[in-house]
């Protein structure tokens, strides 16, 4: 009967489709928790003022294990109750009726994934990976061959590999050591919102933690070269830049490539991210209008020390976002974060010099930009 019931659901029946998800019989067919939190919280997303809150789970004819019940409200009002099956060999997402009417324009487009549902996904992974090394708090979180296949397919939502579950073992041990009477759910709050791409490194190849220094060092250069072309404006604004760098702290969880380093002024922006196999990733952009802003040959310079520092095999963990970029408003807005531990507002000072041939008539300022960022590079 289990079966059949998938049948049904998958052979379109009109009747069954009008009733998804709205009655116990015709649940939502999800493969995990996890993913079940994920299309709730796509389902919010519709309509400002939907939240749902879990009734429990319902035993059902045809269902091996229980239909979890959810109660949803609109603006602190019933809206509706939406039955989810958690137990399904893979997602069908399916937006039930109530919802529609709330947006006639509604899509799948809804079930995209977001920083909330990577963090969804990564408490349950964290929680599977415990339990396939013994790591449980209750008979209920013993390993078994179907949560190796959860796993599996969960990680490959996230795009994670091993490096991941070294990690979370490596650093399960670190916390039972300075908490041993802490629970596995204790740990599991701790690393998730904890967690950064960047916590993979020491699990990568060494070519590869090589090449993330290489670029490291290439973002510090090309930092040093804004410097030194901010030094250089006669407009207070356009000598200053926010600098954000999130090894003070955990700034943004939405672990897809998390940025670690930022630079934003109001002509141009650079980033250093991870991604989820532990690589550093670079990614910059430049204000539409930078030619009114800067110099030409400043801006060549800009663009021309940011090629000659990624050249090579760092070349494919560039990326270019684009030459006519709101740099302007994107600094504007970033300015208002500015009160954060992890950024910092920088007033670059201006060259005392009146030009920049004032600067190659006085020996004492004879290392240009070019002999800086040289020196950077030799670093």
């Amino acid at each position: 009967m289990f079966n059949l019931a998938f049948s049904r659901n998958k052979n379109n029946d009109s009747d069954d489709k009008m009733k998804m998800g709205l009655v116990k019989e015709v649940p939502i067919l999800m493969q995990s928790i996890a993913a079940s939190y994920v299309y709730l919280d796509s389902l919010c997303s519709i309509a400002s003022g939907l939240s749902y809150e879990r009734l429990g789970g319902v035993p059902v004819s045809g269902f091996p294990n229980v239909v979890d019940k959810y109660h949803f409200t609109h603006n602190g009002n019933f809206f509706c109750e939406i039955f989810v099956y958690a137990y399904h060999p893979e997602n069908l997402n399916f937006i039930p009726a109530p919802f529609k009417g709330l947006n006639s324009n509604v899509s799948d487009e809804i079930f995209v994934q977001t920083p909330k549902s990577k963090y969804r996904y990564m408490r349950s992974i964290t929680h599977l990976v415990l339990a396939k090394n013994g790591f449980v708090d209750s008979d209920f979180d013993l390993w078994n061959p179907e949560k190796q296949i959860l796993l599996n397919s969960e990680m490959s939502e996230l795009g994670y590999e091993i490096e991941l579950e070294l990690l979370i073992l490596e650093s399960f041990k670190v916390f039972k050591m300075n908490h041993p009477t802490l629970k596995v759910l204790d740990f599991i709050n701790v690393f998730t919102r904890d967690f950064h791409n960047r916590k993979l490194v020491p699990y990568t190849p060494d070519f590869i933690q090589e090449r993330n220094e290489r670029l490291l060092k290439s973002y510090d250069a090309i930092i040093e070269t804004i410097n030194r072309i901010q030094a250089w404006q006669d407009n207070d604004l356009l000598r200053k830049r926010i600098e954000i760098d999130t090894n003070k702290g955990v700034e943004d969880n939405s672990l897809g490539v998390i940025d670690m380093k930022n630079c934003i002024t109001p002509f141009c922006f650079v980033s250093v991210g991870c991604d989820v196999f532990g690589r550093y990733n670079m990614s910059y952009g430049i204000e539409s209008q930078i030619l009114k802003m800067i110099s030409d040959n400043m801006a060549s310079t800009l663009l021309r020390r940011i090629y000659e520092f990624t050249a090579g095999e760092l070349e494919p963990f560039v990326g270019f976002v684009s030459l006519s970029m709101d740099c302007i408003s994107y600094f504007e807005s970033t300015m208002k974060n500015v009160e954060n531990e992890n950024y910092t507002l920088i007033e670059v000072k201006r060259n005392e010099e009146k030009s920049i041939a004032d600067l190659f008539n006085n020996l004492e300022f004879k290392d240009d930009v070019d002999e800086v960022t040289k020196r950077w590079m030799r670093r």
